[in-house]
């Protein structure tokens, strides 16, 4: 490693760190837990993926896919119970990612079908934007499904909280307009740091914030053990997230070949993504996988080895330790319009319409997996997705 080498991977390691530090704090609001769960997250599994991995310039980060399955699988807990099993979910993860990879599964990456998982994305991003509406507007639904909840909020517009709106709206029209500047890499930051400053200038105590519905701790994350007695009840969904993040990590390796040209082993994807789960869930963190957007964004800053996902992690520490208080006046109607403007960009509109054209069988697929998604809970409708694709991989091979 040379110098010049690592200013590169420096600056491309502050630039995705602090892009990275809003998405994660929204996927976790978006799980139902506390935003500082998605940065211990990042800032420890970031460095581990980062020296685990093949890809050498993946970057982990709290997906949406990910988030929305954690925090449907979790949604019978609460409070301490809540964090103890998120936690120990995602050291399951880890530890299933592990096994698939010290088992040579990324060969069965083949066997998941395309118009599936266009079909799953698709519902899920769906279901972030659905999701967000309620700290959006400040209505909060008594449904429990989110397209009742959006039904249910269409019927009611007049409980719709004006300020809490407003805030909202100026945070989705500030991440457009600084998306057409060359600031457009920190557009979301900008966007919710500028709209939840204007929440405490104008003094709108009506407008919820972070520091009201999670306490944000100043210093690094604690060492938290697993609950054994959560175990059986997780398993499903902790296969079902780890498949998500195993599916997706395997498309960026693939997008990215590592600096010599060679492209990165699937395989050993799966092993270095399961131990920066492992740990992460280990230090009170949340689920991970390879994300496209944070990859792109990585490569596009300069990154030449893997030392650029450490030196983010780094920066993600420091963050923690210095602005705690910070995070805490961050306004929850700009997460929750962060999230709505990042589902919506989410959405491959160029890939469904490939899909769509292929023919019947892959289009009633996709139909199917993205109507099982919007209704059923999330982890189910993944693995349901992977029987289709078994079925659909079976049809063809018999054709």
């Amino acid at each position: 490693m040379n110098r010049k080498t690592l200013v590169r991977d420096l600056i491309a390691g502050l630039t995705t760190a602090i892009a990275d530090i809003p998405d994660a704090m929204a996927s976790a609001v978006l799980a139902g837990a506390n935003p500082v769960y998605g940065l211990y997250a990042i800032m420890v599994g970031k460095p581990i993926g980062g020296l685990l991995t093949s890809s050498q310039f993946m970057t982990l980060a709290a997906t949406s896919a990910m988030a929305l399955t954690a925090g449907s699988a979790l949604a019978g807990y609460s409070g301490k119970e809540y964090a103890a099993a998120l936690f120990t979910l995602t050291l399951l993860v880890g530890l299933f990612q592990v096994v698939a990879g010290l088992l040579k599964l990324g060969r069965l990456m083949r066997f998941v079908s395309n118009a599936v998982m266009i079909g799953f994305l698709t519902g899920v991003s769906v279901l972030v934007v659905l999701s967000q509406l309620g700290d959006l507007t400040g209505y909060s639904s008594e449904y429990s499904n989110k397209v009742l909840k959006s039904v249910d909020l269409l019927l009611h517009p007049g409980q719709v909280q004006a300020q809490t709106l407003a805030i909202g709206l100026l945070t989705v029209i500030l991440i457009l307009v600084f998306d057409r500047t060359p600031l457009r890499n920190f557009s979301m930051l900008l966007g919710m740091v500028i709209a939840s400053a204007a929440v405490v200038v104008l003094g709108w105590a009506a407008v919820e914030q972070v520091g009201d519905v999670a306490k944000i701790p100043g210093g690094l994350p604690r060492l938290s053990l697993p609950s054994l007695s959560l175990v059986p009840e997780l398993i499903a969904p902790a296969i079902s997230i780890a498949i998500i993040g195993l599916v997706q990590g395997a498309g960026v390796s693939k997008a990215y070949p590592n600096p010599d040209g060679s492209y990165p082993d699937t395989s050993k994807d799966f092993t270095g993504q399961g131990a920066a789960n492992a740990v992460a869930g280990i230090f009170q963190g949340m689920p991970l996988g390879g994300s496209v957007a944070s990859t792109a964004l990585n490569v596009s800053a300069g990154a030449r080895s893997r030392w650029a996902n450490v030196f983010a992690g780094l920066v993600i520490v420091v963050v923690v330790l210095l602005f705690s208080r910070a995070v805490s006046l961050v306004a929850m109607p700009a997460m929750a319009a962060l999230l709505i403007v990042a589902g919506i960009q989410s959405i491959k509109t160029e890939e469904v319409l490939d899909v769509w054209d292929v023919g019947w069988g892959p289009r009633l697929v996709m139909l199917v997996t993205f109507a099982l998604t919007l209704s059923l809970p999330v982890q189910y409708a993944v693995l349901a997705g992977v029987v289709l694709s078994v079925l659909v991989y079976l049809v063809s091979s018999a054709r």
